[in-house]
C-alpha cells in the first residue's frame, strides 16, 4: 500500500510540475515546444478548430492518447496513465483558473529583461528553467510506470516496439514535428524558443532516465 501511495504522489508531483510550467511560462509567452499544450494552442488558432480554447483541446487530446496508451502499454501503464490524465487536465484547469493575471504579467515582465530584443535574456532563463521543470515532471511520471499522457505515450508506445528507440529523443523529434505545424499560428519566435524548450527538456529527461534500464 505504501508502494502504491509513493508511485501516484510522485505521478501527481510531476504533472503538477509540467502543468504548472505550462500555465505560467509556455501559453503565456506562445511558446511551442510540441507537446499536448502546444498541439492544443495551435489547434485553438486554426480556423476549423479555434471555437474551442486551449484547455478544452488539451482535455480531448489528452483523452485520445489515454485511449492509444490502453490499446498499447498494457493494463498496469493504463490504469496509472489514467490517472495521470484526469490529474493532469485536472492540474491545467486549476492553474489556468487559479493563477490571477497579475502572476503571468510578471513573469512576463520578469521576461523584458536584456538587451536582446528578439529574445530577451530574461524570457531565456525562465524558458530554460521551466523546460528543466517539465523534463524533471516527466521523470517522475515516466520512472513511476506512468505516461503523463501526453506526446510521451506515443514515445513509450515506439520504445514498447523498439527498445533501441529512446523515450527521451523519440519526445524530441515528436515534438520537432508539431514545432513545424506552429510556424503557420504562432511564427519563427515562438518555434525558435520551442525548439531551445524541447531540448533542455529532453537533455534533462534523459540526464534522469539514463540510469534505468527498463526506460
Amino acid at each position: 500500500m505504501e508502494h502504491y501511495l509513493k508511485r501516484y504522489l510522485l505521478i501527481t508531483l510531476g504533472l503538477v510540475l509540467i502543468n504548472g510550467s505550462y500555465v505560467l511560462v509556455t501559453v503565456p509567452y506562445g511558446i511551442i515546444n510540441g507537446g499536448v499544450t502546444s498541439f492544443s494552442m495551435i489547434l485553438s488558432k486554426l480556423p476549423f478548430t479555434c471555437v474551442l480554447p486551449v484547455n478544452a483541446w488539451v482535455t480531448i487530446v489528452t483523452c485520445i492518447l489515454a485511449i492509444l496508451c490502453a490499446l498499447f502499454l498494457g493494463r498496469d501503464m493504463f490504469v496509472a496513465s489514467l490517472f495521470s490524465c484526469v490529474t493532469g487536465v485536472a492540474a491545467f484547469n486549476v492553474f489556468t483558473y487559479i493563477v490571477p493575471q497579475p502572476v503571468i504579467d510578471a513573469i512576463l515582465d520578469l521576461g523584458k529583461i536584456g538587451d536582446n530584443p528578439f529574445i530577451p535574456a530574461g524570457t531565456i532563463l525562465e524558458m530554460a528553467l521551466a523546460a528543466a521543470v517539465v523534463g524533471t515532471g516527466y521523470y517522475f511520471c515516466l520512472s513511476n510506470k506512468a505516461t503523463a499522457v501526453g506526446m510521451d505515450t506515443i514515445a513509450m508506445i515506439l520504445h514498447k516496439r523498439n527498445e533501441k528507440i529512446s523515450v527521451a529523443y523519440s519526445m524530441y523529434a515528436i515534438n520537432i514535428l508539431v514545432l513545424l505545424l506552429g510556424l503557420y499560428t504562432y511564427g519563427i519566435r515562438c518555434v525558435i524558443m520551442g525548439i531551445g524548450f524541447a531540448g533542455i527538456q529532453a537533455v534533462t529527461l534523459n540526464t534522469m532516465l539514463k540510469k534505468r534500464t527498463d526506460l
